[in-house]
């Protein structure tokens, strides 16, 4: 069996969205004095590689514990768009060349290549969707979007939220800020695990993701 990680390790002071809140693990005992090791995590919902449930963007939307542990796993289209330059948008002409695949996906896993800047400031740059694309991927049936960046509208210029307002607000999850999408080969299947933390409530949950070569 074949099983890619998709996932950014948390630790102190990583890269987090603007204005999200700072990750520290600390240590809460200590096998010199206490016998045992346990560490706290101090941290966002969205920190690192996590997943978008619709209550993020909307106080009637569903949280991640509303789910089924099965709606956050399901076969994948992996959609090549590394050819995308800072800030530029993605838009439906990107997404048209993957649309057999797609329509035979619940998942749209969106490869723009920026998951190598993760500790530079050139993430902040990354390819985002359009509104349209985001239609796009709605009306063909998609259950979940996932990017290898830190969201899949700009962070640049953070004043707009098409993507996760169309997204959201149609039921489909949004995993964001995976990794090593360049290991996997656009031409073979694989189904992909994005599976929260059962956190009551939750907005969001970070995630270990990965995909199974199928």
């Amino acid at each position: 069996m074949n099983i890619i990680d998709l996932t950014h390790a948390i630790e102190t002071d990583m890269r987090v969205y603007p204005g999200d809140p700072e990750v520290k693990v600390e240590n809460a005992l200590i096998h010199s004095k206490d016998h045992c090791h346990v560490d706290k995590l101090i941290m966002g919902t969205h920190t690192g590689t996590h997943i978008d449930a619709p209550f993020h963007f909307s106080k009637s939307g569903n949280n991640v514990s509303d789910y089924g542990v099965d709606r956050f796993i399901g076969r994948g289209a992996v959609i090549d768009v590394s050819y995308k330059k800072n800030n530029e948008v993605i838009f439906i002409d990107d997404l048209e060349p993957f649309g057999e695949a797609i329509l035979k996906s619940d998942f749209a896993v969106i490869r723009t290549g920026y998951d190598k800047y993760i500790n530079n400031e050139e993430y902040i740059s990354h390819p985002y969707l359009s509104k349209e694309a985001s239609i796009y991927l709605k009306d063909m049936g998609i259950r979940l979007v996932g990017i290898d960046a830190y969201s899949v509208d700009s962070t640049y210029n953070n004043d707009n939220f098409d993507a996760h307002d169309i997204l959201l607000s149609n039921d489909i999850l949004i995993a964001e800020n995976l990794s090593n999408l360049d290991k996997l080969d656009l031409y073979k299947n694989y189904i992909f695990h994005f599976v929260p933390l059962k956190i009551k409530n939750g907005d969001g949950s970070p995630i270990r993701a990965y995909a199974i070569e199928v």
